[in-house]
């Protein structure tokens, strides 16, 4: 009996001996970290910004333009180059809704533009490539561009994605002017353009 009273002197006295940290709470703040990193991943995830290299234009048509339930594909244009400018007519985006027209440099290299009219009535010039899955080939559905090659697609206004594999790739904006029912972008830009990933 003196076994057991000195086992129980010793548990109340409490001058046992230190096991570390409650299992508990190592296991609660292992669980709070590993929430918190899946909800930072989750959070951040596809919100990764591509810096833009060239400022688009912001010319108007004067009025809005709405796609819904429509599908429109490229049509394909003729460009022409002068004094170091890729011209193509206002008109033929207008009516054609989005445009896809091809740039062949001194050295034999084509790039293609494309060109289309937002719901907010901006037109937009742009590379037409989907970079990650190199597709050229892009459709207006519902206000949305849409790449013909891998679906992925962005908000027409804004470009911003919305889903697929290259949400952050949209076709890339270039700048451009209007004059005389013409836009007019560099060439020099089109000639040098590479992709950004």
């Amino acid at each position: 009996m003196i076994a057991g009273a000195d086992k129980r002197k010793e548990f109340l006295s409490g001058e046992k001996r230190y096991r570390g940290p409650n299992r508990v709470v190592l296991l609660v703040f292992g669980l709070v970290a590993v929430v918190g990193v899946a909800w930072f991943v989750m959070a951040t995830r596809d919100t990764a910004v591509v810096p833009r290299r060239y400022e688009g234009g912001t010319y108007n048509i004067g009025r809005s333009v709405s796609y819904k339930g429509q599908v429109i594909s490229m049509t394909d244009i003729e460009n022409r180059v002068e004094n170091g400018k890729i011209i193509i007519p206002l008109q033929e985006v207008i009516d054609n809704k989005i445009i896809y027209t091809e740039y062949t440099a001194p050295n034999g290299e084509v790039k293609a533009v494309t060109s289309f009219i937002t719901p907010a009535g901006r037109v937009v010039v742009a590379i037409a490539m989907c970079e990650p899955c190199r597709s050229q080939r892009f459709r207006i559905e519902d206000n949305i561009l849409v790449c013909e090659t891998c679906g992925t697609r962005w908000y027409l206004n804004d470009l911003r994605g919305i889903s697929g594999g290259c949400p952050q790739y949209p076709p890339e904006e270039l700048p451009y002017e209007v004059k005389e029912g013409l836009i007019y972008f560099d060439e020099e830009i089109v000639k040098e353009w590479q992709p950004r990933i």
